[in-house]
């Protein structure tokens, strides 16, 4: 059956409210706060009970935090190289502490630096629609309040590949350099060219510092890239989710399941880790024993549905149970609606969505990202993605009245096998 249009326009103007009212919703933020309050109230006009929980985060650790420390260890580890024995072997430490960090800070999400940052009160607001018969399993849909900072990055259409590259091969560069003239010090049998105290300038300072005037720029970009101090107003990431989350629950209060119970959840700050995901989790992990969380994130702009099977550098596969049933709700929607736009599976490099929490605390989760089926694209990138262009102006009606069709799709699909 088609989406009725009265709820794509009721998730559209929800989109545009929140932006305009509230503006940028960094985590942690009075402007996350107001809003999120905004969404229960939403809320409770359709759902049988809503809630308003607060939990303790560090907004400015993950991930620029992170990813500035490890810009500034590995930006300064190049003064190092040009003295004498063992000075030069501090290049290659400073860079690996700093990619250490970002490792299990970023990637392994262990937060071990959160204490160098201050603290800070992020929120959930979620509300439960009530199947009419007998409650035999649970599904979750969410979408996240909060926006990003900027994403310098962000803003191009197409990735930077190649410059992006030259920008990390300064980091492999520094360490090998740092090795090659530690150990040939330790050997004895390097050309000394120039001596002067500490200072010692080698054939390996020729071979590694002319290249570092090419290198080093690039990588500064790279560090810019993916810092950025202005908040995004984050109308398809994710105003999109919580919005279509919202319509779903507005649908089912009025339609409801045989025995599925529906969560509807509007999530605090996801950008900066799935914090308030993780702390659903702790909290009300119980839910989720017999249930699903659908995520829809960033999923309100494009032209293309992007199911994620895997995201590489954070290391996290997503439930294919989950994922088939969304495919499979896709197929059945797009016979109703032949326009409907397409879908297909691929793994991301980057982000990995709430959807990390849930699984990584051992539930079925998965998530549909909007992308722009660029031809010759090697990235599956959301359009706008952290970017100053993510505005209610740029969201397709569309994709968020796909995104209701195929949700209450999988509902249907999900009841009728109960």
């Amino acid at each position: 059956m088609p989406v009725d249009e009265s709820y794509t326009e009721y998730a559209y103007n929800m989109i545009k409210y929140i932006e305009e009212e509230f503006g940028p919703r960094y985590s942690s933020t009075a402007a996350e706060k107001k809003a999120n309050l905004w969404v229960k109230e939403e809320l409770t006009k359709f759902c049988d009970e809503t809630h308003f929980e607060e939990f303790e985060t560090r907004p400015n650790a993950y991930p620029q935090g992170i990813i500035k420390i490890t810009g500034f260890l590995a930006g300064i580890s190049f003064v190092f190289m040009p003295f004498a024995f063992p000075l030069p072997i501090l290049s290659a430490v400073f860079v690996l502490i700093g990619l250490f960090i970002l490792g299990t800070n970023l990637f392994l999400g262990q937060r071990w630096l959160g204490f160098l940052f201050q603290k800070g009160v992020s929120n959930n607001v979620y509300g439960i629609i009530k199947p009419s018969g007998e409650v035999k399993f649970r599904i979750l849909f969410e979408g996240h309040i909060d926006s990003a900072k900027q994403l310098r990055i962000g803003e191009y259409e197409r990735l930077p590949l190649k410059r992006l590259g030259l920008g990390i091969f300064y980091l492999a560069f520094t360490i090998i350099m740092s090795f090659v003239k530690f150990f040939s010090q330790l050997g004895g049998g390097i050309p000394i060219y120039f001596q002067y105290g500490i200072f010692q300038w080698t054939l390996y300072d020729w071979i590694y510092f002319i290249p570092l005037i090419i290198l080093f720029p690039f990588f500064i970009f790279t560090v810019r890239g993916f810092t950025g101090d202005v908040v995004v107003p984050g109308a398809a990431d994710n105003l999109s989710g919580v919005a279509v989350t919202a319509a779903l629950g507005k649908y089912l209060s009025q339609n409801r399941p045989k025995n599925v119970e529906i969560i509807v959840a509007s999530m605090g700050s996801e950008e900066i880790g799935s914090r308030g995901a993780n702390y659903f989790v702790q909290q009300h992990g119980a839910l989720l024993e017999n249930g699903i969380a659908y995520v829809i994130d960033d999923s309100g702009a494009g032209d293309l549905f992007y199911l994620v099977e895997k995201s590489i550098l954070y290391r996290i596969s997503f439930d294919p149970e989950a994922m088939n049933l969304i495919e499979e709700a896709h197929a059945l929607y797009k016979k109703e609606t032949p326009d409907a736009v397409p879908l297909k599976r691929g793994n991301v490099i980057l982000g990995a969505s709430d959807a990390a929490a849930y699984v990584k605390a051992g539930y079925k989760s998965g998530f549909i990202l909007g992308i722009l089926d660029v031809e010759g694209a090697k990235i599956a990138k959301p359009p706008h993605w952290h970017s100053t262009k993510d505005t209610w102006k740029n969201i397709n009606k569309k994709m968020v009245r796909d995104n209701i069709g195929v949700a209450l799709k999988f509902v249907e699909l999900l009841d009728k096998k109960l």
